[in-house]
């Protein structure tokens, strides 16, 4: 399995690849008003369900982020159910 059929049938490694896009469109803020920024994207416009499959995939052991984007991920906000 090569890492193109890996990001389609993980949709926790779709979610990470889509967070980075997001992250690099805001990378050129200052830091603090990125990570606001891509929090904020990711909770308008993710849903629910989206959010936890990010968040569990970037809390698995051994992942490794960008600072940007572990930043980001404190305002993220996790679903009620």
């Amino acid at each position: 399995m090569n890492s193109e059929t890996a990001i389609h049938d993980d949709p926790g490694e779709k979610l990470i690849r889509m967070a980075r896009e997001i992250a690099d469109f805001f990378k050129a803020y200052p830091e603090e008003k990125a990570a606001a920024s891509i929090a904020n994207h990711i909770n308008r416009y993710w849903t629910p369900k989206m959010r936890e499959q990010f968040l569990a995939a970037v809390e698995a052991p051994g992942r490794s982020l960008p600072p940007l984007l572990l930043a980001a991920k404190r305002g993220i906000k996790r679903s009620n159910a």
